[in-house]
């Protein structure tokens, strides 16, 4: 997720993040790019962490570190989890991976979290905010609501395509992945872009059984 270049808003906001962008899109100068993206993250970290606080949850904090570590995701210089109830991902533009508390309650073994990391990840090194931000610079002629959904399906199906080939590189196991997303559909009551979005990415058969680690399911106990 990014805040002017966010990819994941929660979905009650995107829409009104996307027009606040279009209008204030001729203010930006491109020289400035990289800047206007690295200023945005780092306020986008501040009102995440302002507004709902850090998890205090040590095996998670300590899950996310290990990971970044192990996968190898040389971007990220550090993983923050706040105490928000809905599950979601942020990729700041600065190195800062922020998950969700209710990201983490619905992950039950390494693996799971390791995609949803390396998906993130794949955001930075794709340039992602950066080809949002120049969206936002130079908009097409007709810079429809569509055309900023196809642009999202777009770079999310390749974060997803990144995060599972990363994953089978580092002999993990990339379809635990799936069971997560489920249970995180099952929870969505909301038929938004958002919803759909995630029922097109989901695979529902050929899965292996799903890894239940006791130590996750301790520590979404814990965290209530």
């Amino acid at each position: 997720m990014r805040t002017n270049i966010i990819r994941k808003i929660h979905p009650s906001y995107r829409l009104n993040v996307w027009l606040l962008i279009l209008l204030l899109g001729n203010l930006v100068n491109a020289a400035a790019t990289d800047q206007v993206l690295l200023n945005a993250a780092r306020q986008q970290q501040d009102q995440l962490v302002e507004q709902f606080g850090l998890a205090d949850v040590p095996f998670w904090q300590q899950s996310c570190d290990q990971q970044i570590a192990a996968l190898h995701l040389s971007a990220f210089e550090s993983c923050q989890i706040i105490n928000a109830g809905f599950a979601n991902a942020y990729s700041l533009a600065h190195g800062v991976v922020i998950l969700t508390s209710g990201l983490m309650r619905q992950i039950n073994n390494d693996d799971q979290l390791a995609h949803v990391l390396a998906h993130e990840h794949a955001h930075l090194i794709m340039n992602h905010h950066q080809q949002a931000q120049a969206l936002v610079n130079d908009p097409p002629m007709l810079f429809t609501k569509s055309r900023i959904k196809k642009f999202y399906r777009k770079i999310e199906q390749q974060a997803d395509e990144a995060a599972t080939e990363w994953l089978k590189q580092q002999h993990r196991d990339a379809l635990q992945i799936h069971h997560y997303l489920r249970r995180v559909e099952l929870s969505t009551t909301e038929q938004s872009a958002d919803h759909e979005q995630l029922q097109n990415r989901i695979q529902r058969t050929n899965l292996p059984e799903e890894n239940i680690d006791p130590r996750w399911q301790q520590a979404a106990r814990l965290s209530q």
